[in-house]
């Protein structure tokens, strides 16, 4: 009877963590997308489609794409890491963890804060002089960001391979809503309302992420970290997780890309092209984060522990990917039907007026349709890692950045508008898809 009992509640305690993990994640999926909207229409009425906001676009731009897309990819090492070393040495896999995560944020850190002079005007070659001055400023404050995420992502990675999905799947939420909030102060307490105020804000907006996972990791795995900072790793011990996380960097790199040229391009193209690209973007990219990082923390540690056990994913693992593909495609088409009442309701107030919702929608519109295969490939990149395949990853991106390249180059020679150098995004995610899953489904 005891027996009995107790097995019974353990089934009852176990069916319950799994309704609350499946209710959960949504939730903080729909969370994170509403915060994420909240940081552009706050963006949207203080700035519009002016230069002003073009500039922290372009200061914000690549610290803010490589710790989003970054994230998946570095969180998919550590767990791969941290899964081995569960086998034999646990603390000593957590150590390299943490000083490889130091070592290289610190590097990437430093790197971006005094590289900005040559990043403005290779980023913005259409800005001026003194615009590029301003967006050196702005640039080395949102470098904060970066180095705040990334040092959190050891934590995420920790608490993954646990199943917990609480904070990881709610970064987009504490960094926008960190961002927003810190924004308003500035602005409403402060009357603080030039480039630098949203810039400082990003900045808080990454501390607010590390700050919570530090504060969510609980007493005992604090104390396991402050072990490892306590007893600094050899530099031979951290060379191959540093090397992998080394290629993911340039990969990732070379899969911004198209982002960073695309915005190179449109800022020759006049005042508001640029902004309004990027509006969009950041709607598109925060919707695709939120899928992968979500998808990442439920999926992710099953992949690794069926690739590390068998070699290879199971059956019910492609049928998931696919189905998450299919799903994100069609909320890409809804997305596109909807472009123009969407854009009017989340920005068209403020600063923001009925030309820039015009723009930014028929932008949208076209970026919207993108979502499916830029799903698919942040997925197959996610499983190519978990394989140990990092060098496929890079060749990828390499052959997606150039891919961007000649299609942009097309463009600029038939003189295209910034609605064909939208249009490039869905070509270069499809192309890259196809890539990616012949690499994952047709290897010999």
């Amino acid at each position: 009877m005891n027996k009995y009992t107790s097995t019974s509640a353990h089934s009852s305690e176990r069916f319950l963590n799994i309704m609350v993990v499946r209710l959960l994640i949504p939730a903080l999926v729909a969370t994170g997308l509403f915060a994420g909207f909240a940081r552009e229409v706050v963006l949207a009425y203080l700035f519009g489609t002016t230069r002003e906001i073009e500039i922290f676009r372009v200061a914000f731009g690549l610290p803010s794409v490589l710790s989003d897309s970054l994230a998946v990819s570095f969180v998919a090492i550590l767990i791969r890491l941290l899964l081995t070393g569960e086998r034999g040495h646990p603390a000593h896999a957590l150590r390299c963890a943490i000083w490889a995560t130091l070592a290289f944020s610190g590097i990437v850190f430093l790197l971006g804060v005094f590289t900005m002079p040559w990043q403005a005007r290779l980023l913005a070659p259409g800005m001026s002089p003194d615009e590029h001055a301003q967006l050196v400023v702005a640039g080395q404050v949102c470098w904060l960001t970066f180095l705040f995420v990334v040092l959190s992502l050891p934590m995420r990675a920790l608490m993954s391979t646990r199943g917990r999905v609480w904070p990881g799947a709610a970064s987009q939420v504490m960094r926008s809503g960190g961002f927003v909030l810190a924004l308003l102060a500035f602005v409403l307490v402060f009357g603080w309302r030039d480039l630098m105020a949203p810039a400082y804000a990003a900045a808080l907006g990454g501390a607010t992420v590390l700050g919570v996972h530090i504060l969510a990791l609980g007493a005992r795995d604090r104390r396991r970290v402050t072990v490892s900072l306590a007893a600094p790793e050899r530099l031979d011990a951290l060379s191959p997780t540093l090397s992998a996380i080394g290629l993911v960097l340039l990969s990732q790199l070379f899969l911004s890309a198209g982002r960073l040229l695309d915005r190179a391009v449109a800022s020759g193209m006049g005042e508001g092209m640029l902004a309004g690209l990027e509006y969009s973007y950041a709607l598109v990219m925060a919707v695709a984060a939120i899928l992968a990082t979500s998808t990442n923390l439920t999926l992710a540690p099953r992949m690794g522990r069926a690739i590390r056990d068998t070699g290879r994913l199971a059956r019910g693992h492609v049928v998931q990917i696919a189905a998450i593909a299919v799903g994100a495609t069609a909320i890409g088409a809804v997305l596109a039907l909807g472009a123009e009442p969407i854009t009017r309701l989340v920005f068209e107030r403020g600063a923001f007026d009925s030309a820039a919702t015009a723009l930014t929608a028929e932008i949208f519109r076209l970026h919207a349709l993108s979502l499916g295969p830029l799903v698919l490939a942040l997925l197959l990149t996610q499983i190519l890692l978990l394989h140990g395949r990092q060098r496929a990853v890079f060749g990828a991106a390499i052959f997606k950045a150039f891919f961007k390249i000649v299609c942009l180059w097309w463009i600029l020679r038939i003189d295209g508008d910034i609605y064909d150098v939208a249009k490039t995004l869905l070509w270069v995610e499809f192309a890259m898809a196809a890539a990616l899953s012949a690499a994952v489904f047709f290897r010999r």
